[in-house]
């Protein structure tokens, strides 16, 4: 299993599969309308939006921002035709080997009280297992808590994580706290 990838654009067979699972695979208040993402893809430096393959296999997408120390991963989704086969953690590694940074992405924080609290565990868990993990900092965005993960937590540093991502967004201003302050 060798991951390769491939710029998202018109001309992609799975064009049309990569924006259905922006709007499905994703919760409503994670959205990000498709043109901006295009946009900002097209027009910021270190932006890339990628369609995942194993030799002709489509395993999925990621969306990402770089600077020179870090990526922060926006979005990242497996084909729900091949999940739970090893892929999720085929294209952690493979973006660890591509970078060679560390990691940052966010999650819906853990709450055994969300509608979703199953999912969230799963998620974080599969995050774990894959080394990156829990930073203990957190913000709150669109009424959601979200925690912020990293593949070198025991170093996390909030000033490297908003560098990388107003190296993708325009005015990103997120009040960052430890996850136990806001709560």
């Amino acid at each position: 299993m060798a991951i390769t990838a491939k710029k998202v654009c018109k001309s992609l067979p799975e064009y049309d599969t990569v924006r259905r699972m922006l709007k499905t695979d994703f919760p409503a208040n994670e959205q990000i309308p498709y043109f901006l993402l295009k946009m900002t893809a097209a027009i910021r430096k270190g932006v890339q939006f990628r369609a995942l393959y194993d030799d002709d296999q489509f395993c999925g997408f990621i969306y990402t921002g770089e600077n020179e120390t870090h990526v922060f991963v926006l979005f990242f989704a497996v084909n729900s035709q091949i999940r739970s086969k090893g892929y999720g953690s085929k294209i952690l590694s493979w973006l660890k080997e591509e970078t060679h940074k560390t990691i940052y992405l966010n999650v819906e924080a853990l709450d055994p009280a969300a509608p979703n609290a199953v999912q969230r565990e799963k998620r974080v868990a599969f995050y774990a297992k894959n080394g990156i993990t829990d930073t203990g900092y957190a913000f709150i965005d669109r009424n959601t808590l979200l925690s912020i993960l990293s593949s070198d937590s025991e170093h996390f540093d909030i000033d490297s994580y908003v560098k990388v991502l107003r190296s993708m967004f325009f005015g990103y201003n997120k009040k960052i706290s430890k996850t136990e302050d806001l709560r």
